[in-house]
């Protein structure tokens, strides 16, 4: 009898315990250097947004890209990414689109 009413007592406590928890919105965990139109200027952004903004581009590669704009002056097509060493012409090939939807140079 004992532990029946444990076991009753105990089902309630654990039952009841998603009652008592605090609801909050889920946020994004980082932000990103957008523009206006949601887009990351290719020619301003630091190595940590763009080394978020695109699957594949990373820490090393997003500091290639930040070089190759200082050594050059800005970017002023979404192609000219491929001459970024670390990049090259079958990554841009193969994510074009995406980055296109991703960067703008304004």
């Amino acid at each position: 009898m004992k532990a029946n009413l444990f076991a009753a007592v105990l089902s309630l406590c654990i039952v009841s315990l998603p009652l008592h928890a605090k609801m909050e919105a889920v946020s994004p965990t980082y932000t990103k250097t957008k523009t206006s139109q949601g887009k990351i200027n290719l020619n301003k952004a630091d190595v940590a947004t763009l080394a978020k903004s695109v699957k594949g581009i990373g820490k090393k590669r997003a500091e290639s890209i930040v070089r190759y704009r200082e050594e050059h002056h800005g970017f002023k097509t979404i192609e000219e990414l491929s001459q970024v060493k670390g990049l090259g012409k079958q990554f841009v090939k193969n994510n074009l689109s995406q980055l296109q939807e991703v960067f703008t140079l304004d």
